[in-house]
């Protein structure tokens, strides 16, 4: 360890408990975006402009220029120079879903068993305080910047991106920037995304003399998650027959000629469709199954059947592609519905570099038409690759391996982050292989390791850009 590594460590000690009392105050402002609550200079809601507010006050305290954006972004700086360096995280969080599933008060910062606990500190509050951290700790040791260090925080990372798109109209890219909102050692690569659903409109009439009829499929209409929970309500004349054949379901009840089927899969994120059992695919399943079909449902079930049943890549489709960098296209199912007229399948498609975002939309859409579906495209972001010999990617690599002594490796993820809205940036930090942050998940937490190390890749990390 050299002695940089070892002052940085020294400063961390002093600033402990500091550090601690700044994240359970983020943590405790559920900082969700409210439409209701919007105001001039609160764009995203109250509570995201309380979060500002509370930054405010920490770079205040320590005596850190800092400058807010209409209530979009703010960032705090140190050190001078025409060239920035720039650290790109953000206070705005998910909801914290069901608080039953929570083994601790979500918003009440808590330690247990060598982790932080509470929405929002993986992603990204810890990260951010982090990176605030390390420039609080350069600058106590006089470290001389021939750059000017940013670290730029946003309000709307989890939604609509608008805070970016407002800040950087009033301020200059960075020439090198990073977002501690992924992992170690360094994401260089992100996916591409594309999310959207297809609609088909209730089928004609069929000659087909199934007992057996669908009713409804219920599923909760959200974008980051696989398919968790699936409830099909059918109809039938054969009741006990049809429950005989619905092998995948985890529960069954029948009321008269009401068959209720409950599927269970588990909560993993979109961009993970393979890493989780998705609830869609033990419907599909049973749908294909039932060899005298299902009379108002049989094109539903060929779609099923032929081209979305067990496929987590997208190759059904026609969309799997694989990239020696960036490895393989992914496609998670989010939810699938059915109100009496309109079945709906939404799809989260992620893809690696020899793909388009153009190329994607214009093989959905022959597919939709091919098809006869409606297609709708929710969200799109283009993919992002920093070259491995990139300056960038050389200093980061040398400020990961100076202190944890191995080398850093190029990672991809299918994950979105603030990199991708700078002309320079890369993901980096703070999980390491083997954590489990549940981002996104009931329970979310840091590994307080990690985030010790983190602070001090950062501040080496920092020293070798700004200087």
């Amino acid at each position: 360890m050299n002695n940089l590594i070892k002052f940085y460590y020294e400063k961390l000690q002093l600033y402990e408990e500091q550090l601690m009392e700044d994240l359970a105050e983020l943590v405790s402002i559920r900082s969700v975006r409210d439409e209701k609550t919007i105001t001039d200079h609160a764009p995203f809601g109250r509570t995201i402009r309380d979060a500002f507010d509370q930054m405010k006050n920490f770079a205040e305290r320590d005596l850190f220029l800092h400058e807010d954006f209409d209530g979009y972004a703010c960032h705090i700086e140190h050190g001078n120079g025409e060239e920035i360096i720039g650290i790109l995280a953000h206070l705005d969080i998910v909801p914290e879903g069901d608080k039953e599933e929570w083994t601790f008060d979500p918003f009440t910062l808590t330690e247990y068993d060598g982790y932080l606990y509470g929405r929002g500190v993986n992603d990204d509050k810890a990260p951010l305080l982090a990176a605030y951290y390390a420039m609080k700790i350069l600058r106590d040791l006089k470290v001389p910047f021939k750059r000017k260090v940013r670290l730029i925080v946003g309000g709307a990372e989890e939604t609509t991106w608008e805070c970016m798109e407002h800040y950087f109209q009033y301020n200059r890219q960075p020439v090198m920037a990073f977002s501690p909102d992924g992992d170690f050692p360094i994401v260089n690569g992100e996916k591409g995304v594309i999310q959207g659903s297809f609609t088909l409109n209730n089928e004609l009439p069929s000659i087909n003399n199934s007992p057996h009829k669908l009713l409804e499929i219920q599923s909760e209409k959200q974008r980051g998650f696989i398919c968790e929970k699936c409830i099909v309500i059918f109809e039938s004349s054969d009741p006990e027959s049809l429950k005989n054949l619905l092998l995948e379901a985890d529960k069954v009840i029948m009321s008269n000629q009401k068959i209720c089927a409950f599927y269970q899969g588990e909560k993993t994120l979109s961009r993970n469709p393979h890493k989780g059992k998705s609830a869609f695919f033990k419907f599909a399943k049973d749908l294909v199954g039932i060899k005298e079909g299902i009379r108002n449902a049989e094109e539903f079930t060929r779609l099923l059947d032929s081209y979305f049943k067990e496929d987590v890549y997208g190759e059904k489709i026609g969309l799997f592609h694989e990239d020696q960098e960036m490895g393989i296209s992914t496609m998670g199912i989010p939810y699938v519905v059915y109100d009496g007229s309109h079945f709906e399948i939404a799809f989260d498609y992620r893809f690696p570099k020899g793909q388009t975002l153009d190329m994607t939309i214009e093989t959905l859409q022959a597919f939709s038409d091919q098809n006869h579906l409606d297609l709708l495209i929710h969200k799109t972001y283009d993919l992002l690759y920093v070259e491995p010999d990139a300056k960038l990617i050389r200093t980061l690599q040398q400020a990961y391996t100076t202190v944890i002594g191995e080398n850093a490796e190029c990672l991809t993820k299918g994950g979105i982050s603030y990199a991708r809205a700078l002309e320079n940036g890369v993901a980096f930090g703070p999980t390491f292989t083997g954590d489990d942050p549940n981002t996104h998940k009931p329970n979310e937490r840091i590994r307080i390791d990690t985030l010790y190390k983190a602070i001090i890749i950062y501040c080496e990390t920092l020293r070798l850009l700004a200087s």
